[in-house]
């Protein structure tokens, strides 16, 4: 009987192994040749390959696929009879080989991970870390002008190796420019004439060529002052040259200061540090739906003047029929249980809430219509930061998947520690989420209910007072 039990198990783990490499490799043979693409076999490619051993990359070079897709009943054999030859573990070649049903890293993800990869790779105006999603076309050119009036600016936003490009590039070509004035100086005083008189005073000491002149020109732009080379009293211009070329050298070298400080302090690091929940939840508060999202502040020397703002963006219709196909309709956050305080603290990791009322955006829509509509909730924090005055903008975004229903979130980011005697802060909790009983249903709907109820109640009042006898 024992022996009877290890040949059951051992068939038993037969047909599962059996089962699951069926699943792999197609479910049945007919359903296979159904669904897979016609295989024909070139004879001399095949040939070449065998004899030459060369793998099975060579395999791809002999073999001609028909992508048609045929029936059972139509599929007709090759011409050489090799479409169904047996060769990997039963199963006819071509619905190995052809199957649709192999794994393929670069196939479409389908289930659960294509569910994930659509995910991340889903359009947003405002990424998760804060960042626009929008460009400017090539071709649409006609306003870049407008970008020179803004200099300054336009120099802060360039990248850092465009911006030391630029500083190198507007250094060598001022030296340049002022080594081709140097030059034209000196060769019309003329000092680079070969039969000088012996009383000639040359304008600059040592020039000698235009290499002279160009290293004249540096030396004067930074007053690095070598010594072997300097202006003298004989020629006036060559005095306004070295005074127009030394002011234009402290413009430079002002200009290039400025705008590196105002790369070193550019608000966009500081945004790094503000932390928004991975996801925005929707619960009942004090008999009313409320969108929740959560946001901390990892530095210990806080924002100062923080308020937040949120954007709700969609396709809208309006009644004349005018569709705006990206539509921003204001949101109102606050720190407060109603949501009506905008001004914030972020002593803490702080929960800011939206009430969702007959005002919101969200009024209309139950469980059921969120997921099915394409909208993407922005939101915004703005504050100064103590250390450089600038402010700092901080942005994300939550897609309808990202908005769960009946869900709050956990508050255990901050707790009392009596060792230290101070608030310790757990930035790791920030997304940590309990379910709890909202109803599954609209704001709007849920106001109708409590309408219909009170109304019902009112009625049942004024009947039991109608039916009361006096004595």
């Amino acid at each position: 009987s024992s022996l009877t039990r290890v040949t059951s198990c051992h068939q038993a783990l037969w047909g599962v192994l059996v089962m699951a490499l069926s699943t792999l490799f197609g479910q049945d043979e007919e359903k296979q040749v159904n669904t897979s693409p016609t295989i024909s076999f070139d004879d001399k490619k095949i040939n070449n390959m065998v004899e030459g051993d060369s793998g099975i990359s060579s395999l791809d070079d002999g073999l001609t696929l028909n992508v048609k897709i045929q029936d059972v009943d139509s599929v007709s054999a090759s011409s050489d009879g090799n479409d169904m030859l047996p060769n990997f573990l039963g199963k006819p070649f071509q619905a190995v080989v052809g199957s649709q049903n192999k794994w393929n890293p670069f196939r479409k993800k389908s289930g659960l991970l294509g569910v994930m990869h659509a995910q991340t790779k889903k359009n947003r105006v405002v990424s998760k870390h804060g960042r626009v999603n929008t460009v400017k076309k090539s071709d649409e050119v006609q306003e870049h002008h407008r970008l020179l009036k803004d200099f300054f600016t336009s120099m802060v936003d360039l990248s850092w190796s465009w911006t030391l490009f630029s500083f190198a590039a507007s250094f060598y070509i001022s030296w340049l420019i002022f080594a081709v004035v140097w030059y034209m100086v000196v060769l019309l005083h003329g000092d680079l004439a070969e039969d000088k008189p012996d009383n000639h005073k040359v304008c600059v000491e040592n020039i000698v060529d235009f290499t002279s002149c160009f290293l004249y020109s540096l030396e004067t732009q930074h007053t690095i002052g070598y010594g072997g080379r300097a202006t003298t009293e004989e020629c006036p211009m060559a005095v306004i040259v070295m005074s127009v070329q030394s002011i234009v050298g402290v413009v430079i070298q002002a200009c290039m200061a400025g705008i590196v400080f105002a790369k070193f302090t550019k608000p966009t690091g500081r945004a790094e540090t503000l932390m928004f929940s991975k996801n925005a939840l929707i619960t009942l508060r004090n008999g009313s739906l409320f969108l929740l999202v959560r946001l901390a502040d990892i530095r210990p020397t806080h924002l100062i003047g923080c308020h937040v703002s949120g954007h709700f963006l969609n396709k809208e219709t309006t009644e004349e029929g005018e569709t705006i196909p990206y539509h921003l309709a204001s949101m109102r956050f606050g720190s407060d249980l109603d949501g009506t305080c905008d001004q914030i603290q972020p002593f803490w990791p702080l929960v800011l809430s939206h009430k969702i009322d007959k005002f919101s955006p969200l009024w209309d829509l139950s469980p059921r219509d969120i997921q099915a509509r394409q909208f993407e909730i922005i939101l915004t924090i703005e504050g100064c930061t103590p250390e450089t005055g600038t402010t700092v903008q901080a942005r994300t975004s939550y897609l309808p998947t990202e908005v769960l229903w009946g869900q709050q979130f956990e508050h255990s980011t901050v707790e009392y520690d009596k060792d230290l005697a101070k608030y310790a802060i757990r930035l790791s909790a920030i997304n940590s989420i309990v379910p709890d009983r909202t109803p599954r249903c609209s704001a709007r709907e849920m106001e109708e209910r409590k309408a219909r109820r009170s109304g019902n109640i009112s009625k049942s009042a004024s009947s039991s007072s109608l039916l009361t006898v006096p004595i």
